[in-house]
């Protein structure tokens, strides 16, 4: 591998004229590249969930009455295809009130007029640039 005659070149760019070395370098990189964005992935996402259970404690968020709630939240990271993902969830049944809030009879006949306490949307919007920018500048290998 060459470097690029070019003077317009990035320092760091490489000239291929094999397309079989150019697979190779490519096909190298993959694995690297894998495990570095799972790595961001998973800071991030696990980032998140901490922002959304300080959220969770406490005006603006929600009130603490047992720490049962802030506590249910979770993390889960997926490669498969190629692809890394992250869902922050919780399966308590509170979450859509206490963010969105809620007005009117519920399934027992009990009549609420419940505030909205975001503290899911907040946290999401504070990690996403960090999440974003980590991406870009430290996804590939140097």
């Amino acid at each position: 591998m060459a470097l690029d005659p070019h003077p317009n070149a990035h320092p760091d760019a490489a000239a291929f004229r094999d397309p079989i070395a150019l697979a190779a370098a490519l096909s190298g990189m993959g694995s690297a590249v894998r495990a570095r964005t799972r790595a961001i992935t998973r800071h991030h996402a696990m980032l998140l969930r901490v922002r959304i259970q300080r959220n969770a404690s406490g005006r603006p968020g929600p009130n603490v009455v047992t720490g049962q709630y802030r506590a249910s939240w979770d993390v889960k990271v997926t490669v498969a295809g190629g692809q890394v993902s992250a869902v922050v969830f919780t399966d308590a049944p509170q979450s859509r009130r206490l963010e969105y809030g809620f007005v009117g009879v519920d399934r027992l006949g009990r009549q609420y007029r419940q505030p909205p306490y975001p503290h899911i949307e907040p946290a999401f919007r504070q990690t996403e640039p960090g999440f974003l920018e980590a991406l870009r500048s430290g996804a590939l290998p140097r």
